[in-house]
């Protein structure tokens, strides 16, 4: 995924709230599955760097809901944990970072006047499983993604499927 954080100086339009990459998926197990976050660019505290919470990685799956006075669609974070230390990722254009989908983490605004890029990668061994996601707070993106369908497109009755094209040792 390309993303382009837009610049902006409203502290709160182009960030990504704490979160786990895990409540966006609907497969496990978890540990079969790993991020890569590339810079295209320089990123640091300026231009809304990644920041992560050390050891985050080894807790469960928290309830993922849209923090207060935020509602940008599909970007779901988790409350009550804003005293922990977070350490932000700082990197060089063509940096990768690797992290666990557990690891709590989010990037802060873009208070520069140019858009920051990275490209973002998910992958997942070929032993993963699809749960049913009926019943709890993940249950709540299909939902978004079809109503940002109607929005968009005017298509109704989305459904989301995945497949997994090959196999990624871990």
């Amino acid at each position: 995924m390309f993303i382009n954080k837009p610049p902006n100086a409203d502290p709160g339009s182009s960030l990504h709230p704490l979160h786990q990459d895990l409540h966006y998926f609907p497969f496990r197990p978890a540990d079969k599955i790993v991020a890569s976050w590339t810079a295209i660019e320089r990123v640091d505290e300026n231009n809304g760097c990644l920041y992560v919470v050390p050891g985050s990685h080894k807790g469960p799956l928290y309830e993922h809901t849209y923090p207060d006075g935020f509602k940008k669609n599909m970007y779901h974070g988790i409350k009550g944990f804003d005293q922990l230390k977070r350490v932000h990722v700082i990197m060089e254009r063509g940096d990768t970072v690797f992290f666990h989908p557990l690891l709590l983490h989010g990037s802060g605004p873009n208070m520069t006047k140019g858009f920051r890029k990275a490209i973002s990668c998910h992958y997942a061994d070929s032993n993963c499983e699809f749960i049913n996601v009926e019943g709890t707070t993940q249950e709540n993106i299909a939902e978004e993604i079809e109503k940002t369908a109607l929005k968009l497109f005017g298509i109704t009755g989305v459904k989301m499927q995945v497949s997994i094209a090959c196999d990624v040792i871990l």
